[in-house]
């Protein structure tokens, strides 16, 4: 919840683009997930969209992107892919996509990711 609140404090009151409850997937539970999806969804006044995305992401992250998550490359590598790949949708269904606004969110993702990744690295477990 700390993250959605976050995220709509940065997102309404600043200039920049964020996206940090994408990153709840990472250590919370799929119910937790609906729920933050939900009150999206809510907020915005947008059917189902999030949920839909938020369930996908966490379906892929579950069964199909088994990585180590120890390793920082990838922790990294895969959640800025599902930030950019939900904002390029969001943009193609809602509006259209500007360059700048992909470069901003690149960079304030990518630091909160990092920030992310330092607090949530002793509570990854090894995949084997």
């Amino acid at each position: 919840m700390f993250y959605l609140l976050l995220d709509i404090l940065i997102y309404n009151y600043t200039p920049y683009l964020s996206y940090f409850f994408i990153l709840n997937i990472n250590n919370k539970p799929f119910i937790y997930n609906i729920i933050i999806a939900v009150i999206i969804d809510i907020l915005l006044k947008i059917p189902f969209y999030n949920v839909i995305f938020i369930t996908i992401i966490y379906l892929l992250k579950k069964h199909i992107f088994k990585f180590n998550y120890n390793n920082l490359l990838y922790y990294y590598i895969v959640n800025i892919s599902f930030i950019i790949l939900y904002y390029i949708i969001s943009s193609l269904i809602y509006s259209s996509i500007n360059i700048l606004n992909i470069l901003n969110l690149f960079f304030i993702n990518s630091i909160f990711i990092l920030i992310c990744y330092k607090k949530d690295n002793r509570n990854i477990l090894l995949l084997r």
